[in-house]
């Protein structure tokens, strides 16, 4: 009888179960990603409305990637049914991983009203918002995965 490795017979099913404990390493290079084209995009003084938009829409994405890394790790450590960026946030909070709740809740928040990004008064308010205060949680969580282990 012939014995093949089991990568060679279950190659999907291999693939899947070793991709697990390396997912939040993967989500979080595609967050690094997203962050630095915030960053690039936050240098800028001024913007017109595409220019605008297209920085909340960065902004929109970190977040989503931020939350997504924190549960894809978060599950890594054994809490598998943590789901949903309000509870990630929390758990994050409690771990250590994020060191102000506050702030990362208000960040939820900007988040949820950047639908409204129409409103010129409210975009121009969220993307000063972004650079006073939302930018440095984003970097802060960059460094603090970054000494978990790199990606």
């Amino acid at each position: 009888m012939i014995r093949l490795p089991i990568a060679e017979v279950f190659p999907f099913a291999y693939n899947f179960l070793m991709d697990q404990d390396v997912r939040w390493k993967q989500r979080f290079a595609n967050y690094r990603k997203a962050l630095e084209n915030l960053e690039k995009a936050s240098i800028q003084d001024s913007y017109n409305e595409l220019e605008r938009q297209g920085f909340i829409k960065d902004f929109e994405l970190c977040h989503e990637l931020a939350w997504k890394t924190l549960q894809d790790l978060l599950r890594e450590r054994g809490y598998d049914d943590i789901a949903g960026p309000k509870p990630v946030m929390r758990q994050a909070f409690f771990d250590g991983l994020i060191s102000d709740g506050e702030l990362w809740g208000a960040l939820h928040e900007a988040r949820n009203l950047a639908a409204h990004t129409y409103d010129l008064e409210r975009a121009i308010l969220l993307e000063k918002e972004i650079k006073a205060r939302f930018l440095a949680a984003f970097r802060q969580l960059r460094t603090r995965l970054e000494g978990l282990g790199e990606p």
